[in-house]
């Protein structure tokens, strides 16, 4: 657990990471998230952000994760979200009108699948 990110990484397989999101989060953590979800993408086929116990984002978070998306697919790999339609936060990025743009799914197993 990173609690200066309020994230935890798991390596539920190999060459696959999944950042569980908790609390809140924003702009005054971009720049040490940026890092942590390039050196992920980097060395893994598959991340995938679980937003599923998140509380709150702000448009900063959006932003980086459309950016994770583009540095994952330069890469050749891949980069999901997660989250349930119950999530505080799923509004935020429906609002957005991120949901159509990155892949998303509602569950853990959903998320690390094909």
């Amino acid at each position: 657990m990173d609690d200066a990110l309020d994230i935890e990484v798991l390596q539920p397989e190999a060459a696959r990471a999944v950042v569980v999101f908790k609390g809140e989060h924003d702009l005054a953590q971009v720049e040490a998230l940026r890092d942590r979800l390039s050196a992920l993408v980097a060395a893994n086929e598959l991340v995938v952000a679980d937003f599923s116990d998140a509380e709150f984002v702000d448009s900063s978070i959006i932003n980086l994760l459309l950016e994770t998306k583009r540095e994952a697919e330069a890469r050749q790999s891949r980069f999901r979200v997660q989250m349930g339609t119950e999530c505080v936060v799923y509004r935020v990025f429906d609002i957005a009108g991120v949901l159509s743009v990155l892949e998303c799914a509602p569950s853990r197993e959903e998320a690390l699948g094909p």
